[in-house]
């Protein structure tokens, strides 16, 4: 009976530690999609400063400096 409780106790606390690992994965997730966002965004700047000035859409490039 002892050994039986044991294991369940055991049991118990591995779901609580997957749940704790999942809620940081969650975390660390929502992070990443933030700072692909921002990448994106820098990304988005850096392609229209590097198009020439003849090409340039200037109410774009306001925009995307706007966003940053």
């Amino acid at each position: 009976m002892r050994k039986k409780l044991k294991r369940l106790l055991g049991a118990v606390s591995s779901v609580e530690q997957l749940r704790r690992d999942v809620d940081q994965l969650q975390v660390a997730m929502e992070e990443s999609r933030r700072l692909n966002e921002r990448l994106s965004d820098v990304l988005d700047v850096m392609v229209e400063l590097l198009v020439p000035a003849v090409d340039r859409d200037e109410e774009r490039l306001a925009e995307s400096l706007k966003r940053l």
